[in-house]
């Protein structure tokens, strides 16, 4: 088929008075083909061009799917799950398609650093009340974040005991290969039972664990709990990219995948603040050795396997039903 330009090219020679011929040689085309265009009533449409398919086209669906149930996933949490699919474009057409389907998120704390070994920084984060093994269970995260590397260390419990807590603290410090001088937390009543601007009196097992293991317990001021804007930021990371369009058979398997993905992704990323990752900084925290804690033993019971399917939905009143993934919901 003749293109549009030639088709311009043979009437504009014809015009000047030009012979088919010398039109044919001109041009490099055969004599039939320049008959033809002059026949033509008018010019040939011009085929549109053709780009190459996007390399994100075939995740398309699937983004549009995930973000229409969780859009909250930021985009780097998606990045993973198409690669792992085999995705091998960029970073910035993601952004540009997923832009009018993602929610936008808060604005970050602001973090003061703090040196080597000194400081790591604790809270709980409540995901709700879930069905699990025929059980209305409330689940809640317990997080410990080093100050200097960003390390993490991340469990699931389904208490807030003080037994369970101090234990979590045991698995972490067992995680770190060591004890930081001092933890920053909020005001729960399993650190503090009291606390205002003149008196401040330390939950008596709390304290008696920190003269153990050797390290000082803090607390942020009163009601101003973005002072531990480090771990803040951790508990919507961990829930951002560990936990969110996760399927979990039950407490044991929910933390075997956090374990995992703490190990594999979270402390082997690159921070986006150190601009290292946390595994490198880790082996320059210089902790307290655990070897010269003094003997502390948990007396928790060992946890029942849980056996149904079920997730986990952040709800703004606490429900008691049946799940199967993670949800975040803006409240």
């Amino acid at each position: 088929m003749i293109r549009l330009e030639e088709w311009v090219d043979i009437v504009s020679l014809h015009k000047q008075g030009l012979s088919i011929r010398a039109i044919a040689r001109k041009l490099g085309l055969s004599r039939n083909t320049v008959r033809a265009a002059l026949r033509r009533d008018g010019p040939p449409e011009r085929e549109p061009q053709r780009r190459p398919p996007s390399k994100l086209e075939s995740y398309k669906d699937y983004l549009v799917s995930r973000l229409t149930e969780f859009p909250e996933l930021s985009v780097e949490a998606l990045l993973d799950e198409i690669r792992e699919l085999g995705y091998e474009g960029q970073v910035s057409i993601l952004k540009d398609f997923t832009r009018p389907y993602r929610v936008r998120r808060r604005e970050p704390v602001v973090r003061f650093e703090t040196a080597p070994g000194l400081q790591a920084q604790v809270d709980f984060a409540d995901l709700g009340c879930h069905e699990i093994a025929g059980v209305a269970t409330d689940v809640y995260l317990f997080v410990m974040v080093l100050g200097f590397s960003r390390a993490l260390y991340v469990e699931a419990i389904t208490d807030c005991r003080s037994e369970t807590f101090l234990s979590c603290h045991v698995n972490a410090f067992s995680a770190f290969g060591g004890m930081p001088r001092e933890i920053l937390y909020d005001n729960a009543k399993v650190v503090a039972i009291e606390h205002s601007r003149t008196v401040l009196t330390f939950n008596a097992s709390l304290l008696d664990f920190a003269g153990r293991y050797g390290f000082r317990p803090r607390l942020c001021r009163p009601y101003r709990a973005k002072t531990k804007g480090k771990v803040e930021r951790a508990i919507r990371y961990v829930k951002d990219r560990c936990l969110t369009g996760r399927t979990f058979t039950g407490i044991e398997d929910m933390n075997a995948q956090i374990r995992h993905w703490v190990e594999d992704k979270a402390n082997r990323r690159t921070h986006a603040t150190t601009g290292e990752r946390p595994v490198d900084r880790l082996a320059r925290e210089g902790l307290v050795p655990l070897s010269s804690a003094m003997p502390w033993r948990s007396t928790l019971p060992a946890p029942r396997p849980g056996r149904a399917l079920f997730r986990f939905e952040e709800l703004p009143v606490v429900e008691t039903r049946s799940l199967s993934v993670y949800e975040e919901v803006c409240t």
